[in-house]
């Protein structure tokens, strides 16, 4: 897990996404148990999921003259 999600907020679909994949990688070295496994795993179709809408959104933005930031920086909460 990134050092930005270290402290328990996830604050871009980059971030969410380094989360569920250090979460898979708990399942792969059995550091979950079978329940929490199978919902990482039911959860771990979001990774795929966040990407393809951050480049729907990039495609949206851009084809209305916007400027769109990086991909993996989009925002997926309020700030604070």
């Amino acid at each position: 897990m990134s050092e930005k999600t270290g402290n328990g907020k996830i604050k871009t679909t980059g971030e969410l996404r380094d989360f569920l994949a250090s979460m898979m990688i708990g399942v792969k070295n059995g550091d979950l148990d079978l329940d929490k496994a199978s919902r990482i795993t039911k959860l771990a179709g979001q990774i795929n999921e966040s990407f393809y809408a951050e480049i729907k959104v990039a495609v949206l933005r851009t084809a209305a003259g916007e400027e769109f930031t990086k991909l993996g920086a989009m925002p997926v909460g309020k700030d604070e």
